[in-house]
């Protein structure tokens, strides 16, 4: 039930906040193989800076989703259920979002006005379904890491060093 709520207030809020649609993030993931083979240095520029917003977009998802499902975990109903060797990175969740985009209806009129939050989710969801025998079976809890793109750039958080 609370997992229901909570994918639901999901989807409202990230509606309500005008995130950006899955269309423009698929259009940004299609181009830039294209502007990678162009010979001008301003296509490449672009190229890095559209995967760095991907890269960026996909750890925010993955993050707020180990989070909710963390909490959703502590009531006893988590909303998907990772195997154990199986991190929700920035990586793995992009694939998974352009991998569930091209797997939505293309019958839908209103698949590419969908948030790119809302794929992430159907996407977890389907991917990593917890069984009803057994919903905490697969389960790991998230292990705290620091943002992939922060990596050098932040002095790790306090006591999160062990002096050996």
């Amino acid at each position: 039930m609370f997992s229901r709520l909570l994918g639901i207030s999901c989807l409202i809020f990230s509606n309500v906040s005008h995130a950006d649609t899955i269309g423009r993030y698929m259009n940004i993931a299609n181009n830039i193989p294209k502007m990678e083979m162009k010979a001008d240095h301003q296509a490449h520029i672009w190229a890095r800076s559209a995967r760095t917003v991907l890269s960026l977009t996909s750890e925010s998802i993955a993050e707020t989703l180990i989070l909710a499902n963390a909490a959703a975990s502590e009531r006893g109903a988590p909303i998907f259920c990772l195997p154990a060797e199986v991190s929700l990175n920035a990586m793995l969740l992009n694939e998974l979002i352009q991998e569930t985009y091209r797997e939505v209806s293309s019958q839908s009129s209103d698949k590419n006005n969908l948030t790119v939050s809302n794929i992430a989710w159907i996407g977890v969801t389907h991917k990593y379904p917890c069984t009803k025998d057994a919903p905490t079976k697969n389960f790991h809890k998230p292990v705290t890491t620091s943002m992939g793109h922060m990596d050098g750039v932040l002095p790790p958080p306090p006591g999160s060093l062990k002096d050996d």
